[in-house]
Order: structure tokens, then sequence, then C-alpha cells
């Protein structure tokens, strides 16, 4: 498709891109008046040739202040000249609705929305999965479906497909995905034999990281819809980058264990990365070798789950990098979402309790808190 013709540059002459502060103009004039115009007054403009200068695409740096005066000559309005303010306002503004129609620049869909080559299963992997390893992950499948998946359809029917204005209507229909999650967990053996003071702790250590793989699994909103409600409740900036989890998420959608997998990973950790502002020394678990022990056992798995679908170790070695940078980049990504979430306390206060429950309170009812936790985890 050939580009549209704007006409020519009233000023040089040159190929115009548009109008521009009222007139049609190239770029390098554009950005000529922009600079120039907001600085009369401040800086003194001079003619070394009796203010006669020929303005042309060729000769149009040789005198500025002739140029300038061109520009107001043709008709160039200086009043519509944007701040920096005014610009970035704008410019979120156009974000906002490019989100809002569910669009992201062509560049970023085709660095992170195409489906990974790693991801393709191969039909001569290099390691077959021990008879055991069969059995555990037949257990996680199963558990998965039985707790989450079977949650999810039923909530299918009751939960309106809408757009969410508010953090806590948000956080709220997002809840039932946070107490299946809980359920799965418990039918994890190395889980289950942590003490409720340790489970609690780790639910709230890594709730963010429960509920951003968990969601592309189970959420109930259109990608539609979940933009909108990203972009009302956290803003242009954070919406865009759970636009880019969500697409990095979506291509291990089609394997049947990885993201189970990774959430027991990554729940069976004692580090708190939810803890990094504050100490709160009620959140360090008693038994952290235990729970690092618990996490080694999956995480080897995952390794001969991936070595088992690879055709190569280095084809694996690359999958597993890709895996660990998607985990990081969600990881801090929970982190920015916390310190936002944080600033909207009377927010907070109207969420669902066991949602409410993950957030840091006042030390009064903080055992109030991890007792009402402590029932969920133990239904």
């Amino acid at each position: 498709m050939s580009k549209k013709d704007h006409g020519r540059c009233l000023v040089c002459d040159d190929a115009a891109i548009g109008l521009n502060f009222g007139i049609p103009t190239c770029m390098p004039c554009k950005a000529f008046f922009r600079r120039n115009a907001i600085k009369l007054g401040v800086q003194q403009y001079v003619c070394h040739n009796d203010g006669d200068c020929i303005i042309s695409y060729k000769f149009r740096r040789s005198c500025n202040c002739c140029r300038l005066a061109k520009c107001f000559r043709v008709g160039m309005d200086k009043g519509m000249i944007l701040s920096d303010e005014e610009r970035d306002a704008r410019n979120q503004l156009v974000e906002i609705n490019r989100l809002k129609r569910g669009k992201v620049p062509k560049q970023q869909c085709a660095k992170w929305m195409q489906p990974s080559p790693l991801l393709i299963i191969s039909t001569n992997p290099l390691y077959g999965l021990r008879p055991n390893d069969q059995v555990v992950l037949g257990n996680i499948f199963g558990a998965y479906e039985n707790n989450c998946t079977i949650a999810k359809n039923v909530e299918l029917q009751r939960v309106p497909n809408i757009q969410y204005t508010s953090l806590h209507e948000y956080c709220n229909e997002i809840s039932f995905e946070f107490r299946s999650c809980i359920q799965f967990l418990n039918h994890i053996p190395e889980f289950a034999r942590f003490t409720i003071d340790d489970k609690v702790r780790l639910l709230k250590n890594h709730f963010g990281i429960i509920a951003n793989l968990s969601g592309p699994m189970m959420h109930l909103m259109s990608l539609q819809n979940a933009i909108v409600t990203w972009t009302n409740v956290f803003g242009v900036k954070i919406a865009q980058r759970l636009l880019k989890s969500s697409a990095l998420l979506q291509a291990y959608l089609n394997d049947p264990m990885i993201l189970k997998l990774l959430i027991v990973i990554l729940v069976l950790s004692s580090s708190n990365g939810r803890n990094l502002h504050y100490i709160d020394i009620d959140q360090i678990c008693d038994d952290p070798l235990g729970i690092f022990s618990a996490q080694n056992i999956y995480v080897e798995l995952l390794w001969r789950y991936i070595l088992s679908r690879s055709a190569s170790h280095k084809h694996a070695v690359q999958f597993f990098n890709k895996l660990i940078m998607c985990v990081l980049y969600m990881k801090n990504l929970d982190m920015d979402i916390d310190d936002h979430i944080n600033d909207f306390r009377w927010e907070i206060e109207q969420m669902d309790p066991i949602v409410k429950n993950m957030w840091p309170n006042s030390s009064q009812f903080e055992e109030i808190i991890d007792m009402d936790v402590a029932e969920d985890i133990a239904l």
C-alpha cells in the first residue's frame, strides 16, 4: 500500500508528513518549531543577512532566525505545542486506548506472543521418565483437575465476564482461584506434611506467583476484559507488563504439567520476596531445610520431565532457561504489583478475607488473620 501524500512542507518545500501545529510540514521543520518556538523571549535569534535568507530543504539549517520567522509566517501555531506533562498525558491516553482495544505494538507481538519452537514436543525424546515420576505427575495432574478445573467450571456458570474498575472487586473475583490452589497444594504430600504455621507463611509469601501462574489456567475473563480491568486497576505500565506476562504463559498452556509443577516448586520456597521493605520475623519459616528438600524433589522432577520431551540435552537446557526467565519476569512484576496495592489500604479492607489476609496487617489482627488462613488450609 502506497503512503498517503501530504503535499509539500510550507516552510522548506520538502515532503510533508502531515499537519503539524496547524499546517503541513516535514519532520525536521516540525521538530525545529517545537524546540525553538518555546524559546522566544528567552533566546535571541539573529540573522546575519538582513532577515532575507532563502529557506528550502537544502538551506533550511543555514539561518534559524529566518526559518523560525517563516514558520510563524506560514501559520504554525505556538499555542499547539504541548508541555512535557501534556505530552506524557496524551501518550498515556493513547496507550490506555490501545490497551482497551486489545492492541499492542507489532514489535511487542513479535517478541512476546509468538509460540516458541522450544515448546514443540519431540517425537524422539532423549530420556524417558521413571515409573515413579509418572505416578507423581499423575497425582499432581489429578489433584489440579479435581480442585481447580472443577472449581473453574462451576464459577464459569456464576461469575459474569465483566470489566472491573476497582481493585477490591477484581481481587474478590479471583479469590476462588486462590482457594482452589490451596486445596490443590494440600494434595501435595510434601506441602501437606508442614505445620499449619509454615503453610500459612508459604501461601502469604508466594501469593503473587500463585495468582500469576494459576490465572491463565483458571481465569474467567476474556483477554479484552482483562486488559481493560488491568488498566483500570493497576494503570497502563503494569497493565502492559501483565499483558506480556499473560503472553509468556500462554505458550505453556498446551502442556499439561509445566505450570502445575511450577506452582508447586515456587510455593515450596522459604524465600520471601514480599518481605523486602519491612522486617517480619513471623514470616520466617520454622522448617526451611525441609521446605528446601521438598522443593528439590519437584525441581528435579521438572528437569526430568523436560528431558523426557526434548530431542537433546541442549534443547532441554534452552527450554529450562526460557522458563526461568519467564519466572523471573513474573516475580519482578509481582513485587511491583505488591507495591501498588500497598498504597490502597482502603481497597484491601474491602477484599475477600482470604485475599485480604495476604497483605501485612497491624499486629493486633495478625493472629486472627493467620487463624482465618489456617481454616482455609484445613478445609
